[in-house]
C-alpha cells in the first residue's frame, strides 16, 4: 500500500501542478489579450513550448505584431500627408504674394471697363486662394502639434464681444438677427488670445455663410466656478446629414455649396481650441447646427493679478461702455 501510496501522491502532485501552470497561463494569456485591446505595447508573450497555450500565444503575438506595423504604417503614411501638405503650402505662398502684388497693380492702371472687370474678379480669386493656403497650412501644424502658442490668462467674454465688434459691419449687412447672453463679469481662461480669437471668428463666419436667411443666431454663455461653456446656435440653409463630421478637414456640409468655403474653418476652430486646453464639438439636430466651445475656468493664484487684455487689438470706435458692441439695426441684443 505505501507504495500505491506514494505512486499517488506523485500523480497528485504532478497533476496539481500542471492545473497551476495551465490556469498561470490562461490568466495570462486573458490579461495580454486585455492589454491588446488597449492599446498597450509590450514584449512577446512566451509561454513553455509544450504549453497547451503555446500555439495560441503565438497566434496573439503575430496578431498584434501585424496591428502594430499596420498602425505604424498608417501613422507614416498620415505624417508624410501633413508635411507634404505644409511643405506646398508654404511653397505656394511667395508666388501668390506676388500675384496678389502683380494684381494690385493692375488695380492702379488705367484699364478699359472690361479689363477692370476681369482683374476684380483675378483679385478676388487671387484673395480666396491666399485664405484657403493659410488654413491648409495652420491645420497642417495643428496636426503635428507645431502650433506656436503663447497661453496667457484672458477673459473670454471680452474676447467674443470684441470678436463680434470686428465684425459687425458682416453682422449688419446680414438677414440675421442675434441673441446673445454673455456673463456680466469677466471670466478668464488661459489659453493663446490670437488663436482664441480665430475660433469665434471661424464660427462666426460660419454663421453668417451658412444661416438660413432672416432667421435668429443664439449665443450664450454659462459659467460655473470650474467651466465656462459658450454655444452658439443657428439654423442651416442647408441640410445637415448626422453622418458627417463637420470639424473634419475639407468637410463641408453640403457637396454642391460653390460659395468660396474651403471646408476648414470649423477644422481649425477645433484644432486651435484643443491647442488652447479648451474642447470643441459640433451637434446637429435636423437643420440646427450647435458650435459649443469649453474651457475650465482659470483661476490666478492668491495675490497674482490676472491679466484681462486680448492679443488682438481692442476696437473702441466699435466697443460701447461695458466692453460690448453697442446694440445695432439687426437685432444684435445684449441679453445680459
Amino acid at each position: 500500500m505505501i507504495p500505491l501510496t506514494l505512486l499517488a501522491a506523485y500523480f497528485w502532485h504532478r497533476s496539481r501542478k500542471t492545473f497551476c501552470v495551465a490556469v498561470e497561463e490562461t490568466g495570462r494569456l486573458l490579461d495580454r489579450i486585455s492589454a491588446v485591446s488597449r492599446g498597450e505595447s509590450l514584449p512577446p508573450l512566451t509561454l513553455t513550448f509544450d504549453s497547451d497555450l503555446a500555439q495560441a500565444a503565438n497566434d496573439l503575438n503575430s496578431i498584434e505584431s501585424g496591428i502594430r506595423e499596420a498602425v505604424e504604417r498608417q501613422i507614416s503614411s498620415e505624417r508624410m500627408k501633413i508635411e507634404l501638405i505644409s511643405n506646398v503650402s508654404h511653397d505656394l505662398k511667395t508666388p501668390l504674394t506676388s500675384i496678389i502684388s502683380y494684381v494690385q497693380l493692375l488695380q492702379e492702371e488705367e484699364l478699359p471697363d472690361t479689363a477692370k472687370g476681369y482683374v476684380e474678379i483675378l483679385a478676388k480669386k487671387a484673395e480666396r486662394l491666399k485664405t484657403m493656403v493659410q488654413d491648409v497650412f495652420e491645420v497642417s501644424k495643428a496636426a503635428t502639434g507645431n502650433l506656436t502658442m503663447q497661453n496667457e490668462p484672458l477673459d473670454l467674454t471680452k474676447l467674443v464681444r470684441q470678436t463680434m465688434a470686428d465684425m459687425n459691419e458682416q453682422i449688419e449687412s446680414s438677414t440675421l438677427s442675434f441673441r446673445v447672453s454673455l456673463s456680466e463679469e469677466a471670466v478668464f481662461v488661459y489659453a493663446d488670445g490670437q488663436k482664441l480669437y480665430r475660433v469665434f471668428q471661424n464660427l462666426l463666419e460660419n454663421i453668417l455663410r451658412y444661416s438660413l436667411e432672416g432667421t435668429r443666431v443664439y449665443l450664450r454663455q454659462e459659467t460655473d466656478f470650474n467651466n465656462t461653456e459658450i454655444t452658439l446656435r443657428n439654423v442651416s440653409r442647408e441640410e445637415l446629414l448626422d453622418s458627417v463630421d463637420l470639424t473634419e478637414r475639407f468637410v463641408r456640409g453640403d457637396d454642391s455649396r460653390t460659395d468660396g468655403g474651403s471646408g476648414l474653418g470649423l477644422s481649425i476652430a477645433k484644432s486651435f481650441t484643443e491647442a488652447c486646453g479648451g474642447s470643441f464639438r459640433v451637434e446637429t439636430d435636423g437643420d440646427l447646427f450647435t458650435a459649443i466651445v469649453s474651457f475650465p475656468v482659470f483661476h490666478a493664484p492668491q495675490g497674482e493679478k490676472q491679466e484681462s487684455e486680448i492679443t488682438p487689438a481692442d476696437s473702441p470706435e466699435k466697443m460701447d461702455s461695458q466692453g460690448g458692441p453697442t446694440e445695432d439695426p439687426q437685432g444684435i441684443s445684449m441679453d445680459n
